[in-house]
């Protein structure tokens, strides 16, 4: 008697097309796009100002206030409405598709309302990724430093990885 597989069927699928991705056959991880890891790239200066106070208040609390008085602290949130203020350098598309995988706020101190910071933007590290749901990819870590003007003391933090794919290669089409 033939034994039944208790995997479901979509899953078998699922395990099938994992076996069909398409990987290069030659690292896309050029010598070129190593170089650019650590290369830091000023972008402008801003100033914690009530308008991307009220900003972020709208966006991570959907309320509205007039925000604190200068010098005073204000929440950690407040990094992505300055963070938003610039475009940083673009990255070489090394495949098709790109999503944000992650995002992670790092402080060294409060930030203060009216305080002026320089904006610096750097890649920190580029690796492949075999298999997954997505297939072969490209994860690119990037790192916007907020630092004091003149000595340079880094404040805060905001760090993205963003995965490069071909959703032609990727489980499912890519779809969610």
């Amino acid at each position: 008697m033939r034994k039944r597989s208790r995997v479901p069927a979509s899953l078998r699928l699922t395990a099938r097309a994992r076996t069909l991705q398409t990987v290069p056959e030659e690292s896309l991880l050029t010598d070129e796009v190593r170089a650019l890891i650590g290369q830091a790239h000023p972008l402008m200066n801003v100033q914690i100002t009530r308008r991307a106070y009220q900003r972020a208040l709208d966006v991570y609390l959907e309320r509205h206030d007039y925000g604190p008085p200068d010098g005073a602290d204000v929440p950690g949130y407040v990094i992505e409405a300055l963070d938003s203020e610039t475009e940083p350098p673009s990255i070489p598309a090394l495949l098709p598709q790109s999503l944000l995988i992650s995002n992670e706020w790092q402080f060294e101190r409060p930030m203060r309302m009216g305080e002026e910071l320089e904006m610096t933007y750097r890649i920190v590290d580029i690796s492949e990724r075999f298999g997954g749901r997505f297939g072969y990819s490209i994860d690119v870590r990037s790192e916007v430093a907020l630092s004091e003007p003149g000595s340079g003391t880094v404040v805060a933090r905001s760090v993205r990885t963003m995965t490069q794919y071909s959703a032609a290669d990727a489980r499912d089409g890519g779809q969610q």
